[in-house]
């Protein structure tokens, strides 16, 4: 079955029910993509289960099959500098399409960019995640938190934080992750980490890591982490399934 585009709900839902759809939804699906009565549309419902539902005349949809879904662990937390202009925009669509479950903007020394609550910008990007699942065809939306300071970061995040920085004999990325569950990526500005902050990242046992010989933009480096390390993971939790599989 062809479907025009996927939706998010904060329901629970059941094959049958009748699905109003909001409105930022319904503008997208009819005014957007120019959908009509009796077309197809995914579901995905507040426990992070995929259904086919039809569009109806009343800009509602009908739930009418359950399908399987694929996982969608989501369990690489990005804590980003913030870069300038609209390229944190950029790092959270495409993040989110890479697979991470989190992003979460990065207050640090040499960052140049200062964030105030309710200046718009936490919920902009909330949007575009939620355009980026869709597109991408995820079974949840990543969150999108408020920015947090440095310090307040590094003690959340604990022994899953891994570090990115182009100190010297640092190991690959892939290897900080090699022993699997989650994994929380510190992304530096354009400056860098300070000698404060990298101290401060060893004493809360955060792993410092390599993404190779270049020095990249913050924006740049904050996809290619995620890309690699949510390659890392699900090659680790495909490996262990295999392995139990042949236990079994």
């Amino acid at each position: 079955m062809a479907v025009r585009t996927r939706v998010f709900s904060n329901a629970r839902l059941s094959v049958g029910e009748v699905l109003r759809l909001p409105e930022e939804e319904r503008q997208h699906l009819f005014k957007v993509l120019r959908a009509r009565a009796g077309e197809a549309i995914e579901v995905v419902d507040a426990s992070g289960r995929l259904f086919f539902a039809e569009l109806s005349e009343g800009r509602e949809a009908v739930v009418s099959e359950e399908r399987p879904a694929p996982a969608d662990e989501g369990g690489v937390t990005l804590y980003q500098a913030v870069p300038k202009g609209r390229h944190m925009d950029l790092v959270v669509e495409k993040a989110t399409e890479l697979g991470v479950g989190c992003i979460v903007p990065l207050a640090t020394d040499h960052g140049v960019v200062r964030l105030d609550r309710g200046d718009g910008k936490v919920e902009r990007w909330r949007r575009v995640a939620v355009a980026a699942a869709r597109q991408s065809r995820r079974l949840r939306v990543p969150e999108v938190r408020e920015v947090i300071p440095f310090a307040g970061a590094v003690e959340e995040a604990g022994e899953s934080g891994v570090l990115l920085h182009n100190g010297p004999d640092l190991p690959p990325l892939e290897v900080t992750v090699s022993a699997g569950g989650a994994v929380s990526l510190f992304v530096g500005p354009e400056g860098g980490f300070s000698e404060g902050e990298l101290e401060l990242a060893v004493e809360n046992r955060i792993r410092l890591a390599s993404l190779g010989p270049f020095r990249l933009r913050s924006e740049t480096a904050g996809m290619v982490a995620v890309a690699r390390a949510c390659a890392a993971v699900n090659r680790i939790e495909e490996s262990a399934a295999g392995n139990v599989e042949r236990r079994a």
